[in-house]
């Protein structure tokens, strides 16, 4: 019986982790959006026209969580569209961003951002902090604040001149 307690608050505590991963995002993922388009005109690698954002995702990720930040950026302009981790291969054909969501396959993104050029980005600025992805929105003092990890950025070929002054 006890193999089983601990097995089962495991996956309780699993479960707990992914539900509060969501909101983990200090700032919405509209205002976010809108943040991120200014800070691409920064990297000289993305195309100014046309730009293309896989979202990645895993199992752990809510839904409505992964819909919302799909329609903010499409809202804006920016081509969005979502993927898991497993698929980011061929969904990430031809993209020129990939937001790593809460709960979504990090390893994934990070091999692909590293191997193809691609600029990562979260809403989860713990995550630049580390150099897991490049740039993430924070708020500080209730504002929207950009996190730039420049190691991260270097790792991924972007032209990081421009953008190192956000930070």
């Amino acid at each position: 019986m006890k193999p089983l307690r601990i097995v089962l608050s495991v996956y309780v505590l699993l479960f707990m982790a992914s539900a509060l991963s969501a909101q983990e995002m200090p700032v919405p993922v509209a205002v976010q959006a809108r943040y991120f388009k200014k800070v691409f005109v920064y990297d000289k690698t993305i195309p100014k026209d046309g730009i293309k954002l896989l979202v990645v995702y895993g199992d752990a990720t809510p839904g409505d969580v992964k819909d919302e930040i799909v329609d903010a950026f499409n809202t804006i302009g920016i081509k969005a569209t979502a993927a898991k981790g497993s698929q980011i291969a061929t969904a990430g054909a031809g993209v020129n961003v990939v937001y790593f969501a809460p709960g979504g396959d990090l390893k994934a993104v990070k091999e692909f951002c590293k191997s193809n050029g691609i600029l990562s980005i979260s809403g989860l600025p713990n995550l630049a902090n580390n150099g897991d992805v490049s740039i993430a929105i924070n708020a500080v003092n209730d504002a929207p604040k950009v996190v730039v990890n420049p190691d991260r950025l270097k790792t991924e070929k972007q032209d990081a001149a421009d953008l190192m002054r956000l930070r």
